[in-house]
């Protein structure tokens, strides 16, 4: 398989993990646990693409809602209090299609909380200021070409996502913002056997367009389709994927980096959990929209967006969120979990790191 990188040391290395270690060890049934370091948040639970990948759309056709000025306000100034340190924008359906999610961004980077959106990037154009403050913004391009962006996100605005990356790398650059460095801007190219021979031609499109990086990976089926045997690799299409992602190496320079990450799948990109059970509802969280009373819900699984098993509903503050943090029933939400109903797991070197290094020690990590 193809190298995943040219440095290890890069934001999509799961090593990083090993970092919080010793916030982790901490822990433990019936001790206060710590707070989460990075917090996902869904402003909203609607979308202008229909991708036939799209792993909300369970959530999506559940729940069309977004959360208020208000709640966001109230999330930024409790995660910030707290001591959560970074929030990851994203989620299930786009982000900037709330248009209060740029004075989140604003708000969270002015209580010291570092700040990274994933966008579909129809809407940057309207929020170049804001995201120019962010650690990060990928955007969700996962395609080479305007036919195979249309057939496979369900829209025509390949043309548009491409003018809106060029419009906000310009603007990071002329005014020299806090994304104007190492990571920056990077696309995302989402890999399905339908665009597998693209990922150079994408690749070509994120340094010519003034991005750090492109970050390639697999897809796998949502947690509500497990069967969805369209989006599996033959063994043809993952020679095609190593094959052009080699190529797009080539591409690398000191301003532009190609990430082919695969390290959560098994060797033909098949969903694999090499661990024996799920720590990480114990390690962060999914702020979402309210399905119905409350402020907003919590999702205890990124990959599991609306699975009522891994929901907390109807919440109206932060400190309800952790007055349940590390409670009994939060455990019983653990210890409930089965690995067989769960998709691609985003968590996997958590729960690996958690269970060899922590639990099992097999490390010795109090040695150097």
């Amino acid at each position: 398989m193809t190298t995943e990188w040219t440095d290890k040391f890069n934001p999509f290395n799961s090593d990083k993990l090993f970092a919080q270690i010793y916030k982790w060890k901490e822990i433990k049934r019936g001790e206060p646990i710590p707070p989460p370091t990075t917090v996902s948040i869904d402003p909203a639970n609607v979308c202008d693409l229909a991708c036939v990948f799209c792993n909300a759309s369970y959530i999506l056709n559940k729940n069309k809602s977004m959360l208020s000025k208000e709640t966001l306000e109230e999330i930024a100034e409790g995660l910030s209090g707290w001591g959560v340190e970074s929030v990851c924008v994203g989620g299930g359906g786009e982000s900037l299609l709330n248009p209060n999610t740029g004075s989140f961004i604003e708000e969270s980077v002015r209580k010291g909380i570092d700040v990274g959106v994933v966008t579909n990037g129809t809407q940057i154009h309207k929020n170049l200021e804001a995201l120019s403050k962010c650690n990060w913004v990928g955007i969700s391009v996962d395609a080479g070409k305007r036919e195979t962006y249309k057939k496979i996100k369900g829209a025509d605005k390949f043309d548009k996502v491409i003018s809106n990356i060029y419009k906000l790398n310009g603007y990071s650059l002329l005014h020299n913002t806090n994304l104007n460095n190492q990571i920056g801007t990077g696309i995302k190219f989402l890999v399905t056997p339908e665009n597998v021979s693209e990922i150079y031609r994408g690749s070509k499109i994120a340094k010519n367009s003034g991005c750090s990086n492109i970050h390639i990976r697999p897809v796998a089926p949502a947690f509500d389709r497990l069967d969805d045997s369209s989006l599996t690799f033959n063994d043809e299409q993952v020679r095609i994927f190593n094959k052009e992602v080699g190529k797009a190496r080539k591409l690398e320079d000191d301003n532009f980096r190609v990430f082919g990450v695969t390290h959560k799948f098994g060797e033909k990109f098949e969903v694999v959990h090499p661990f024996k059970k799920c720590y990480t509802p114990l390690m962060t969280y999914v702020i979402m929209p309210p399905s119905g009373k409350g402020n907003f819900d919590v999702g205890f699984c990124c990959d599991r967006r609306g699975d009522d098993s891994l929901t907390l509903k109807g919440l109206n503050s932060i400190k309800e969120l952790k007055d349940f943090w590390g409670s009994e029933e939060h455990w019983r939400m653990v210890d409930n979990i089965k690995l067989s109903e769960c998709p691609r797991c985003t968590y996997s070197p958590h729960n690996q790191i958690y269970e060899n290094a922590i639990l099992k020690n097999k490390l010795s990590y109090q040695f150097i």
